[in-house]
């Protein structure tokens, strides 16, 4: 067979191979908004400042445990926190009421953002939608 033929063939099938696979490239989306999705979309994290308050949203599908890492944080009033608030593999919140502090998180993303504690107390940190899974935490200020 001459090498032109063979190698437009060969391109064909590659192509035609790739286009039956679904080779997008992209993230799988769910079958419904309220599905749970154990694949971590194909994102670039965010530069995280230095010196920011790490907290792992940590589940089921990744570490195994409903919990936040680390599950207590203690702050001083009228300190202002940048925090870097991430999620393992299922959406996930980070939420204190008492606060009016709500932060959600698709599956593998990071959260940055800046809070200041005006008054003193304890508060409870929740995870809204795990919650009832043991996913609570709590931030003293001081």
């Amino acid at each position: 067979m001459n090498l032109k033929i063979y190698g437009f063939w060969l391109v064909l099938l590659v192509s035609a191979v790739a286009l039956m696979t679904g080779c997008s490239g992209g993230e799988t989306e769910p079958s419904s908004p309220d599905a749970p999705t154990s694949k971590v979309p194909a994102t670039a994290a965010p530069s995280i400042p230095e010196g920011a308050v790490k907290v792992i949203n940590k589940d089921a599908g990744g570490s195994g445990k409903y919990e936040f890492d680390p599950a207590r944080l203690t702050f001083n009033v009228g300190q202002e926190v940048t925090f870097a608030v991430s999620s393992e593999t299922e959406y996930h919140t980070f939420t204190v009421d008492e606060l009016d502090l709500d932060v959600e998180m698709d599956p593998g993303e990071t959260k940055i953002f800046t809070f200041t504690f005006s008054e003193a107390g304890t508060y409870e940190l929740i995870c809204i939608p795990h919650e009832t899974l043991g996913m609570v935490g709590e931030i003293v200020v001081q």
